[in-house]
């Protein structure tokens, strides 16, 4: 149509601006917060999704401390006041902004957040034994990362036959799996009674296998228990955001990535804010 691009830009910025107007934020109860590289050299966005309406309310680049007070301004003191449940992982400066300004609502860690903490304790396990073993011992986990960190319904036929060799070389690599895929047991605990239970009985099987890449999670559980222990609560975790994540990195592949920053803000609040 001859139309410059600039011109495109300005209109769609000037639309997208004037739906976001006319949205209703009054009813939001439960939030989930999460973070998204949109540029190498460790440059993220933060996103904030209303989980029951199932939509992205909020975008700002960062993922600090100060990302998160921008958020909760621009909510504002009465909105806040409503806030009941808060999904997020435990990112520290986020944490703490968070429990400042929502002090009555309940912090929840998202439990794929909590699992990477073991996940990321079983990898160090392999890295110190392929230091440690002789060659044959060595060419048994060589490569086998994903086979260990992966779901065990999830391996193909030719993985399992490589995770079984794991196993059978009887390792702290196989206790660590084996307490691995327990820790996801534990999360499938329908209550609060029961999920300390479970919680409690997995850090006693730690404890026993005397592993000291595991015992060093046990230190992080035990500091961040009462997000963890609100997941059995409220069932509730950031999957959306996860989902939302995919759709950013595809708005980036579209556009062969945004040199204006506020515009990719805008276009996700278009594509993932049930705007329209």
């Amino acid at each position: 149509m001859d139309i410059d691009w600039e011109t495109v830009k300005d209109a769609e910025v000037r639309y997208i601006r004037g739906l976001l107007r006319k949205r209703n934020l009054d009813g939001i109860t439960r939030i989930g917060i999460d973070e998204v590289s949109y540029e190498k050299g460790h440059k993220y966005l933060t996103l904030v999704t209303d989980l029951d309406g199932r939509r992205v309310i909020y975008a700002t680049h960062g993922n600090d401390g100060r990302a998160i007070g921008r958020f909760l301004t621009w909510l504002g003191p009465k909105r806040c006041r409503r806030i009941k449940v808060v999904v997020t992982d435990m990112h520290d400066p986020y944490l703490k902004v968070l429990r400042q300004r929502l002090p009555k609502a309940a912090l929840v860690f998202d439990h794929f957040h909590v699992s990477k903490v073991v996940h990321d304790a079983l990898d160090e396990i392999r890295r110190r034994l392929q230091r440690e073993l002789p060659p044959a011992g060595r060419r048994i986990i060589k490569g086998q990362r994903y086979v260990l960190l992966r779901a065990r319904e999830n391996l193909s036929r030719r993985q399992e036959v490589s995770l079984q060799e794991i196993l059978n070389a009887n390792t702290d690599l196989t206790k660590g799996y084996v307490l691995k895929e327990a820790f996801r047991e534990v999360f499938k605990a329908t209550n609060l009674r029961a999920g300390r239970k479970r919680l409690k009985a997995w850090e006693e099987q730690v404890r026993e296998s005397g592993v000291p890449e595991l015992l060093k999670v046990l230190d992080t559980i035990e500091r961040r228990r009462s997000g963890i222990e609100n997941f059995f609560q409220y069932r509730v975790a950031n999957g959306m955001a996860e989902g939302f994540n995919n759709v950013v990195g595809t708005i980036k592949k579209q556009a062969y990535g945004f040199h204006d920053r506020d515009y990719l803000r805008l276009k996700i609040l278009r594509t993932c804010g049930k705007i329209e």
